[in-house]
């Protein structure tokens, strides 16, 4: 086959200064490239064009690679180089671009098999560029310019492409598995601090672990270990380690087929445990300390009431009501006439005057309803009155201007425990205003 005269002195002459026709390429791709990029910059619209540059510098040093594999090793005519030094690069770019076409067709395609098509290619191509290499940095160039080009490619294609369903199978051993299986690799977003904590954790858990289920032999140094590991440690650290622990202990009941699953409390739910725990702990003391104090036979001062079944000091048996008065009442009238009409004392009650019992001496009285507005019962005659009680009187004055209900509703609102307390300040405060009304 015989060539016009001027296409084999253009091939000669492109054979001949190969080199520096590339090297002014280059040059004017990378000023072309720059003044794109500050296109970019300025406008921001000259990525792709960038990109498409890209891949035509790597495109046409791959070309250069397979002309000179052509011509050189092969011996092929300049025609036949022509036709030949461009095939791998042509495939590479119908391909790229069938990829861009399903891509934007609706549903869009699949185009993982193409973008496979053009890895394949690529890394055919730098191989068999590489081999008409000279250097050592010459082959690496022309080995890896191929994938330059197939690169980015790859990463505008995927960049558009939609995101999709999740593949139905997985490779099991990957080097990120690997690596968590070893130990080297962490799942999940950590920060050096979180991992530096659990990692202290882990060693007060294992350490604490050995030291009660290992060789009693060791127990000593691990419980050095542990101290010096405790010194390293805050308090929810230890908690953690000591949950941990605890859940190792319980993992034999917590797995048996035959105990019903049992679901943990949660942190909150602990708290609020431990909230009512403290709550009852109070309100049982109190109660306890009440209690000693109104029925302990051996206190000194008062007499002893006593029905055959309970005993205790007169003056805390006078505090407690036992007719329907002692029920909170809630009446519309306020004056002393008013409540003399609307309970009216009973036919053994003497009629009311501004004297107020000290001490009354007979269960019968303590039965009737002398409990009202104008002739409150007061506390014992004698003693001085104590702090708590004085308190607990000037808070009953602020919270009830008017009438005071009965002791339950007061001790309702105002958060008192004490029965004995409440009772007495009541007394004081109706006692007192009951002086003031007469006076």
């Amino acid at each position: 086959m015989n060539a016009p005269e001027w296409l084999d002195h253009a091939a000669d002459i492109a054979q001949t200064y190969a080199q520096p026709i590339l090297f002014g390429a280059g040059v004017v791709g990378a000023l072309t490239g720059v003044a794109l990029i500050w296109r970019f910059f300025r406008t921001g619209h000259a990525h792709t064009r960038v990109g498409f540059l890209a891949v035509v510098l790597a495109t046409a040093f791959a070309a250069e690679g397979m002309w000179e594999v052509a011509t050189g090793p092969m011996g092929l005519h300049p025609v036949m180089a022509a036709g030949l030094f461009g095939m791998f690069e042509v495939v590479m770019v119908s391909q790229g671009l069938l990829a861009k076409h399903k891509l934007a067709q609706t549903p869009p395609g699949d185009v993982r098999r193409h973008m496979n098509f053009v890895w394949a290619v690529a890394a055919g191509s730098g191989i068999v560029a590489s081999t008409a290499s000279g250097s050592l940095p010459e082959f690496l160039l022309r080995l890896f310019a191929p994938a330059v080009g197939a690169g980015i490619w790859w990463m505008g294609i995927t960049a558009d492409k939609p995101a999709g369903q999740a593949q139905v199978t997985s490779w099991i051993w990957t080097p990120r598995r690997i690596g968590i299986w070893l130990g080297l690799v962490r799942p999940g977003k950590q920060d050096l601090e979180q991992v530096d904590r659990d990692r202290r954790i882990d060693a007060i858990t294992v350490t604490a672990h050995r030291l009660h289920h290992g060789s009693k032999r060791l127990a000593g140094w691990r419980k050095a270990k542990l101290r010096r590991l405790a010194l390293q440690a805050d308090d929810s650290m230890v908690a953690e380690a000591q949950r941990r622990v605890a859940r190792v202990h319980r993992i034999e009941k917590l797995t048996d087929p035959d105990v019903a699953p049992v679901d943990e409390p949660n942190d909150a739910e602990r708290e609020l445990l431990d909230e009512l725990r403290r709550v009852m702990t109070q309100a049982t003391t109190r109660l306890r300390v009440d209690h000693a104090r109104a029925f302990a036979p051996d206190q000194p001062g008062g007499p002893l009431w006593s029905n055959g079944l309970v005993q205790m000091r007169t003056s805390v048996a006078d505090q407690i009501r036992t007719s329907a008065m002692d029920q909170a009442r809630t009446n519309g009238r306020t004056s002393p006439a008013d409540q003399i009409q609307t309970s009216p004392p009973p036919v053994d009650q003497p009629a009311t005057s501004g004297a107020v019992p000290a001490v009354r001496t007979t269960p019968a009285q303590r039965t009737t309803a002398r409990l009202d507005r104008v002739r409150p019962v007061s506390p014992a005659t004698g003693g001085e009155v104590p702090p708590r009680i004085k308190d607990m009187v000037r808070d009953l004055k602020r919270a009830y201007r008017g009438d005071i209900p009965g002791r339950r509703v007061v001790m309702d609102r105002m958060g008192w425990t004490s029965a004995g307390d409440a009772q007495t300040a009541i007394n004081l405060v109706r006692a007192e205003r009951a002086k003031t009304t007469q006076q």
